[in-house]
């Protein structure tokens, strides 16, 4: 193995090491998730740019289930499109505009119950602190994924001044330091080999086990997707079938407007 490879590798254990001590603060938001999902609410999951990954690792992936909504705002985290069409400049500039956080919340119907998971490394952006700012002024809870040691070395780029850290009820560090890439090679101006990816995934599995276990000791069983090369083809067709169903189930809450909270003017 080469120097560099080994020397992320080394770092990327020191990431998961850091979020490993924090299973007070994991076990607290899995409680939230767990009261939420068994209550047929929704967890509402978001991240823009890479933290997208995040919310699509907790549904739908193998070993997932329904009651996580994920929210992939495609102008927010195209990975695609460098230049031309979609590209990253553009996801780079939307990313900071205020005003862009309420019109997602629009999109659909949030109800008393539900709660707000959301990812950003930096945790400093306009959308991403403006979700946050909003879903508090709609009374619901808020957990943070986010990487402690870039918030505080960074300023906020919301109005507020505030960021994804101060706002949440329950903050969860990723492990990752500022800056996020790690790996110094000689001579190379700049570090690579980010490791904020790793830490919010192993979060994000953390909670996904630990919810499970928690929905479980509440007497409800979730619908749980899983590979149909161990379980069988036909079993693994039909668990799909049933994991579709309860999905759908779910989600309509996310569309139904009785009972729902409509989104304030303003975030203060």
């Amino acid at each position: 193995m080469s120097i560099a490879s080994r020397s992320w590798l080394d770092e990327a254990r020191k990431v998961l090491d850091l979020v490993a001590v924090q299973e007070a603060q994991i076990d607290r938001a899995a409680d939230q998730l767990a009261d939420a999902i068994a209550a047929d609410a929704l967890v509402h999951v978001f991240g823009s740019g890479h933290s997208r990954m995040n919310t699509e690792e907790l549904f739908p992936r193998i070993g997932s289930f329904p009651g996580f909504y994920p929210i992939a705002e495609l102008a927010l985290s195209n990975h695609v499109g460098v230049v031309g069409p979609n590209g990253l400049r553009q996801a780079m500039f939307v990313e900071r505009v205020e005003g862009f956080g309420r019109v997602i919340l629009q999109q659909f119907k949030i109800h008393p119950g539900d709660t707000f998971l959301i990812f950003s490394s930096t945790g400093i952006n306009g959308v991403v602190v403006e979700i946050a700012l909003y879903a508090k002024k709609m009374g619901l809870p808020v957990v943070a994924v986010t990487s402690l040691q870039h918030a505080k070395a960074t300023e906020s780029r919301h109005s507020s001044g505030r960021k994804l850290a101060e706002i949440a009820d329950i903050t969860i560090d990723n492990g990752s330091p500022a800056g996020d890439a790690v790996t110094a090679i000689p001579g190379l101006r700049y570090r690579v080999g980010p490791t904020s990816s790793i830490g919010a995934i192993a979060v994000v599995n953390m909670l996904k086990t630990a919810t499970a276990e928690k929905l479980m000791e509440r007497g409800v069983e979730p619908v749980v997707l899983t590979s149909p090369h161990f379980v069988g083809s036909d079993e693994g067709a039909q668990q799909l079938e049933r994991v579709y169903e309860e999905y759908f189930r779910r989600v309509g809450r996310a569309y139904d407007p009785v009972g729902a909270i409509a989104v304030p003017e303003s975030w203060e």
